[in-house]
């Protein structure tokens, strides 16, 4: 996959990410939880995806998964013990937590982005350079 192709699939997420965000706003409780037991399935398969690919980036992935993995537990357990007590404002407080990682994993997401635009960047300019250099190379 050539990197504009990757930042197409990429850009075309992100416009899944907001129509599910508009979907959800009119969807039942039960339509979320299959839509959120979707996306789960779509990321655990491209965790393993990315993962398989990700050699360089080994321990940033790690820690990255292991908390990500830490705080969906941690929320999933809240969320089931709170809706269980009916306790609204815990399940209000529930709510701000989820949306407040919610946003953290976006700023992660922009941070990713900004990352991938300075390497296609400096992959660019190494091609550049290194066709340059093979332009000014006299023939063998």
């Amino acid at each position: 996959m050539t990197l504009s192709e990757q930042i197409d699939a990429l850009q075309a997420k992100v416009a899944d990410l907001k129509s599910s965000l508009e979907a959800s706003r009119h969807e039942t409780n039960e339509q979320i939880k299959a839509r959120v037991a979707s996306a789960r399935a779509k990321a655990k398969a491209a965790e393993e995806t990315v993962h398989g690919q990700a050699d360089q980036a080994q321990t940033q992935w790690q820690s990255v998964k292991a908390d990500t993995s830490a705080k969906m537990a941690e929320l999933q357990g809240r969320i089931e013990r709170k809706r269980e007590e009916h306790d609204v404002k815990a399940a209000e407080e529930d709510a701000e937590w989820a949306e407040d990682n919610a946003a953290a994993a976006l700023d992660y997401a922009a941070w990713a982005v900004d990352q991938a635009e300075v390497a296609v960047l400096d992959a660019a300019d190494a091609r550049a350079w290194a066709d340059a250099r093979a332009a000014a190379s006299p023939p063998s």
